[in-house]
Formats: C-alpha cells, sequence, structure tokens
C-alpha cells in the first residue's frame, strides 16, 4: 500500500520511530563521537533532544501537520542538548517553518522541507563544518528533492533518502581528518541515519525493526590521549527566554567568546550552545538580551578524561534499583553509575554495597519498589556518605526522575524536584495471575491475564486486553507517548504485537517498545501526556 500524504498524526509517528532508534543505538553513536571535541555524548545527546520532540508531538495527537511539527520544534529546541542536539532541534524548526500553513503534505513538499531544514541548521552555525551531520543532511535532503519530482510513495522515498544519507555518511572520514584518524564516521551524522532510519522502519510497509547500517567502534580504539580537548572546555548550554535581539545579532555578540557556537531558535526563545574557557562570560553577555535559564555547564575535558582513564568528576553518584537486564541498561544511559539489578526485595547489605561501588560522595538513591524503600533508608544511615533516598514506587517513576535529572545545569539535583517530575507518569503492569484474587469487586483466576494500576484490578481475555483496559483508565484516548516493556516470558515479537494493537486501540497516541527484562511481570506500560 502507497503512502503518498504525511499528516500531523504520520509525522508524530515518524519524530517517535525516529528517536526509537536514536535511543536504540545511542550507545554505538557515543562510542563513535570524536568531534567537534571527544566527549563520548553525542548519542545521549541527541537522544534526549528528539525524545522531547516526540513527547510534545504525541501531545497534539489529531492536529494538522503544522501544529505537530511546531510542537515537535519547540520540544526539541527546549530539550536541545550538544553541537548535533541543537543542530537536529534547529533543523526541525526549519521544516516547521515550511509546513506552518499545511494540514498535510505529499512528498515534494516532504523534500523542500528538508531543504529548508537544512538551510536554517546552516544559518545557525558561524562556521559550518562538512564532514559532520550538516553533510548528511544536505545529500538527504538532495536525494529526497530528485526523488520527489517523480515518487509518490513516501516509503519508496524514505529508502532513496536514507541510502543517500548513509553513502554521504561513509564520505565523513575523507572530509574531516580528525574522522580519519580516529578510524569512524561523524557521531552527529550517524544519529541522523539512524533517526531516518527508525521512520522508513516504522512505515506501514515495513516489518524489520533493526538497523541495516550497524557500526560498533570498540571505544579504546577510538580515543587516545593524543586526542585531547585543549582550550575552551567547557560545553555551555542555556535558554534565552523574553531575547530582545535576533538570533544573528546573539551570535555576533557571542563569537568572540567561544566556539562551536550555535544559537537556535527564534525570538522570544533561544537556544545557546557554545564551547568557552568562561561559561559566566558568555552568560553575562548573553543576560543583557534577555533572561537566561536551563544552565548547563559541562568540563569536556573531564568528560573524554572519564573515557581514558580518570574517575568521573560529576559531584554526585546515582544508584537505582531496577528489575531486570534492559532496565540496567536504560538506566546506564540516563547516567545511573550502580544499578542494582535484582528479581526480589534487596536487602540492606545489598544497597549498602551498591552505595559503596559509588565514586562520588553525595548519592542519589532510586528504590524504584515501594518494598525497597526501608532497606535503603537504613543502608543510607549506615553509609559514611551523603544518601538521598528517594521512594520512588515503581521503576517506571525512577526513569522519570532520572530524565528530570539530565534538565538540570550539572550540580547537585533538588530531591524534591526530581519527586515531582517522577510522580508524572502514570503505568501499568500486565501480568499472568499467580493466584486467584479479588479486588476493588473485580476477579481474576489464576494463570488467567490481567494488569494493575493505581491500586485498581482489570481482569482480560488475553494480556492485549488487560493492557487496553488499564490505558483506558490512564486516559491513553487523549494521546500521549504509551511506552511498553518487556520481560518475563515475552519476547520482542510479543511486544511488537502488543505495540501494533494498541496503536489500534489508541490512535491518538503514539508507542514505543524496549526490553526490560523484568522476571515477575509480562509487560510494564507508561503514559506520558
Amino acid at each position: 500500500m502507497d503512502v503518498t500524504v504525511l499528516d500531523g498524526r504520520a509525522y508524530a509517528k515518524f519524530i517517535t520511530a525516529g528517536s526509537y532508534f536514536v535511543r536504540k543505538y545511542r550507545q554505538i553513536l557515543n562510542d563513535l563521537n570524536v568531534f567537534p571535541v571527544p566527549d563520548g555524548d553525542t548519542g545521549t545527546n541527541m537522544y534526549l533532544t528528539v525524545r522531547q520532540a516526540a513527547v510534545e508531538a504525541a501531545k497534539q495527537h489529531g492536529a494538522p501537520l503544522s501544529k505537530v511539527a511546531e510542537a515537535a520544534a519547540q520540544g526539541s529546541l527546549m530539550g536541545a542538548r550538544g553541537n548535533s542536539g541543537v543542530i537536529i532541534s534547529q533543523m526541525l524548526r526549519g521544516f516547521a517553518h515550511h509546513v506552518r500553513h499545511r494540514d498535510e503534505i505529499d512528498t515534494f513538499v516532504f523534500a523542500t522541507g528538508m531543504r529548508e531544514a537544512v538551510q536554517a541548521a546552516r544559518q545557525a552555525l558561524v562556521r559550518p563544518v562538512e564532514g559532520t551531520i550538516l553533510s548528511v543532511a544536505d545529500a538527504a535532503a538532495d536525494a529526497a528533492y530528485r526523488l520527489a519530482l517523480h515518487e509518490k510513495d513516501f516509503y519508496r522515498l524514505c529508502n532513496g533518502v536514507l541510502r543517500a544519507a548513509n553513502e554521504a555518511l561513509e564520505r565523513t572520514p575523507e572530509q574531516l581528518p580528525v574522522l580519519k584518524e580516529a578510524g569512524v564516521v561523524d557521531a552527529g551524522g550517524a544519529g541522523l541515519v539512524y533517526f531516518l532510519e527508525g521512520a522508513l522502519r516504522f512505515l506501514p510497509d515495513s516489518k524489520v525493526h533493526a538497523t541495516a547500517f550497524p557500526r560498533r567502534p570498540v571505544r579504546h580504539s577510538v580515543f587516545t590521549p593524543q586526542q585531547h580537548v585543549g582550550e575552551r572546555k567547557f560545553c555551555t548550554e542555556f535558554i534565552l527566554e523574553q531575547a530582545s535581539c535576533s538570533p544573528l545579532d546573539l551570535r555576533e555578540a557571542l563569537t568572540a567568546h567561544g566556539d562551536s557556537l550555535i544559537v537556535a531558535g527564534e525570538v522570544p526563545t533561544l537556544k545557546v550552545h557554545v564551547h568557552t574557557d568562561d561559561p559566566e562570560g558568555v552568560q553575562a553577555v548573553a543576560s543583557k538580551h534577555g533572561s537566561v535559564t536551563r544552565v548547563k555547564v559541562d568540563n569536556m575535558e573531564e568528560q573524554h578524561n572519564v573515557l581514558l582513564v580518570d574517575p568521573p568528576a560529576r559531584p554526585y553518584s546515582i544508584v537505582a534499583v531496577v528489575p531486570g537486564p534492559g532496565f540496567e541498561r536504560i538506566v546506564r544511559e540516563l547516567g545511573v553509575e550502580v544499578p542494582l539489578v535484582t528479581q526480589k526485595n534487596p536487602s540492606v547489605r545489598d544497597v549498602l554495597l551498591a552505595i559503596n561501588k559509588c565514586l562520588a560522595p553525595e548519592i542519589y538513591l532510586f528504590t524504584n519498589d515501594k518494598n525497597a524503600v526501608l532497606a535503603a533508608q537504613e543502608a543510607a544511615k549506615l553509609s559514611a556518605r551523603t544518601v538521598h533516598v528517594l521512594p520512588t514506587p515503581d521503576v517506571i517513576s525512577g526513569i522519570a526522575g532520572l530524565f528530570a535529572m539530565h534538565s538540570g545545569d550539572g550540580q547537585v539535583p533538588d530531591p524534591q524536584a526530581i519527586l515531582a517530575a517522577a510522580a508524572h507518569p502514570r503505568s501499568a503492569q500486565v501480568f499472568f495471575a499467580g493466584k486467584d484474587a479479588t479486588l476493588g469487586g473485580t476477579t481474576v483466576a489464576r494463570g488467567k491475564p490481567a494488569a494493575t494500576s493505581g491500586g485498581i484490578l482489570y481482569a482480560g481475555k488475553s494480556l492485549v486486553d488487560a493492557a487496553a483496559q488499564a490505558l483506558e483508565a490512564m486516559g491513553a484516548r487523549d494521546g500521549g507517548l504509551i511506552t511498553v516493556y518487556y520481560g518475563g516470558v515475552q519476547k520482542e515479537r510479543d511486544a511488537q504485537r502488543l505495540a501494533e494493537n494498541l496503536r489500534v486501540s489508541f490512535p491518538a497516541a503514539e508507542v514505543e517498545y524496549y526490553f526490560g527484562g523484568q522476571r515477575d511481570t509480562e509487560f510494564w506500560i507508561s503514559r506520558d501526556e
């Protein structure tokens, strides 16, 4: 079946699917990262950026394309991190500007929108560098334009665009000597390829949800002590709200204060990214033109040294109790230093050993289980460190809290603010009942499908039915982002089947799935509004 129209609903799915692949392969992108500095965080930064775009786009559900694109652009701008993240946010903004008066588009307008997206990204940079994400985006946009002159189907168009983007990515080492020296392609460009490929793999005709272009460099062969950060080692990012100057004027004001300068967005909200030796001075200059908020300052030299020999320089460590190996990988990507993987309630000794593995003097401990709170509190008393016990009731709340920690400025976060963010998503467990049970007037027999959410039991004819009942009560018909984590005896194909059914049952919502690896329940499901 040909896909010849892209409307708001489809575009929201496009963004969600792209962010799925960036998340899935973000560690590969981290390992590829050597330019502009080898600080090993490109994949994480790109994922945090596009995820925020997906969350905001999903909130628009039935809106026309113009509104969904605007929401995605604004979400990515506010969540943008790192060079590549800010560049992608500017691409989404350029595309949103191109479709600002349209409810839906065909392949030709999509192609011209890609051209405007790249142009917007280039305009945000003081000195665009070839051999980076820009070169890959150029090749993708040019291919889209050539193909759209005769190709009306988005699936075939995206296939051609992806091939062109990958070919351009393979050329990046010849364009940028530092990539050739390290023997890698550009990490930002690879992230864009994964993003485009994710969207392609989730089009209706596709059954393949894995990359055709795997790249897995060995980190110690990529980073060497000779590849150092040097001067202007502070990656400084902030939002300038109520801006009284244009992006061009702000770029001119900041040019002398650092390099890798990007000023994205438009009045009254601008996003600034710059590498500098004087973060406070940059903020002081910007503050003359508006209100500086959401400041984040990272020492890239210390980040690079962590990848080589040195211990982390972050002023705090994070411990999180998680119920499976999939969740372990997820929380590590979100900054957890010591995941405590356990299928049962951890003992005080288990928690204390995890605390003692941390390097920082101050520790944030996510319990992610009501039954782990007392053990965590006792372990905190026995430790000589400063331990903030965060009594998150389940792993879904814990993940939301970890995302909230990324929105700070790199300093010690406020535990109450973290807990407030952790309380935001609604979640449900879907499982086969271990015994006959009755709760709130609902009865489920042993071995039958069921779900619980907010203390309410749902009995279903199948796991899909039980999950749908719980999500119905969670307001999923109003849209949002539904995330499925599979474990128990479920395989990826089961999670894929559940996701497809949920997309049909809740057409206003976006659905993604990941491996959790928990043994005590078949699925964890969350809904973010």
